[in-house]
């Protein structure tokens, strides 16, 4: 079944309460840029998963990227651990940025102090949120599986989560000693916690391998930055693009915008068209982490075809307008 695309046009454009759930890597902190950018979105809170990242730098990236912006936004540490550690030499990504001289510059003054942890705080946002709540979750869905079973009537605060995972009907991205290659990695992080959430009764909108690896980061569009290099919004984005470079060739698999173009649809949901899939995860065996279409399975609203040069536009305009 294929959604129209008239539904996507009239949703872009309302107000959304917004949770963030990233796990810090360079492409997270892009979405959480972009974020701050979209006037359709009251951003409510940003909790950092430790799953892609080393989890105080990727904390900190965070809260330096909304001092910038100029947002007074709280944020939450995760401390949940999945089953299936991310590489660390992936994880690292997050020192990089955090040391990025846009991100450190004198007079931006960086929020700090304690917190309840990531899945007790995104609890208490989503039962103080003023109405409906749309989380957008660009890494493992481990603090959401939580609220929803430690404190079941939040599932009713919940909107839409918006999930960047999976792999329907192309090859995964886990390639680990005793793994098939099925999985996707923010599903194979902790499957459990996606199990959970499909049996809930919360609409999902899930971005899948086959749609975010059709908008891979390339020289181009990086070089592109550097026509208005000096405004901080576009380098800021510039440099956290040039951090993946080498990524190719060092793991043998492209870097692509997976988590910006899900973030994007909080703007425009025209960039992709979507289908409803019935699915299930698989939680464990050489398969853990595969999401798989099953007739009796889970209905979730799947992004199924993208629009390369509407995303590439739609992320220039957004943050780097004078260079387009």
């Amino acid at each position: 079944m294929t959604d129209s695309p008239a539904t996507g046009a009239l949703n872009s454009a309302r107000r959304r309460h917004v949770l963030f759930d990233h796990d810090g890597a360079p492409d997270d902190l892009l979405s959480l840029l972009l974020l701050t950018r979209y006037e359709n979105v009251d951003l409510r809170g940003v909790a950092v998963t430790p799953a892609d990242c080393l989890p105080e730098p990727g904390l900190s990236a965070t809260r330096k990227i909304l001092a910038l912006m100029g947002l007074d936004v709280p944020t939450a540490l995760g401390v949940l651990p999945g089953r299936n550690p991310f590489p660390l030499a992936w994880r690292i990504d997050a020192l990089r940025a955090d040391a990025l001289p846009v991100l450190n510059q004198p007079g931006h003054a960086v929020p700090s102090g304690d917190a309840p942890p990531a899945h007790e705080q995104l609890a208490a946002w989503l039962a103080r949120a003023p109405g409906p709540v749309t989380v957008l979750a660009t890494g493992p869905l481990t603090n959401i599986a939580w609220c929803l079973e430690h404190h079941p009537g939040l599932a009713a605060r919940i909107e839409e989560i918006v999930f960047m995972g999976g792999a329907l009907d192309v090859a995964g991205n886990v390639h680990q000693p005793g793994h098939d290659g099925t999985g996707e990695w923010n599903v194979y992080w902790d499957p459990d916690a996606v199990r959970r959430v499909f049996d809930s009764d919360v609409p999902i909108t899930m971005f899948p391998l086959d749609v975010t690896n059709r908008v891979p980061v390339t020289a181009d569009f990086v070089e592109t930055f550097g026509r208005t290099y000096g405004e901080h919004v576009s380098d800021l984005a510039g440099s956290l693009l040039a951090l993946t470079f080498g990524t190719l060739e060092t793991t043998g698999l492209p870097y692509c915008c997976w988590d910006s173009l899900t973030t994007s649809y909080l703007a425009d949901q025209d960039i992709c068209t979507f289908e409803t899939v019935r699915c299930d995860v698989v939680t464990r065996s050489e398969s853990q982490g595969r999401i798989v279409r099953s007739a009796g399975g889970r209905a979730v609203r799947c992004a199924r075809s993208v629009d390369p040069d509407r995303f590439y536009r739609h992320f220039l305009t957004t943050l780097a307008p004078r260079g387009r």
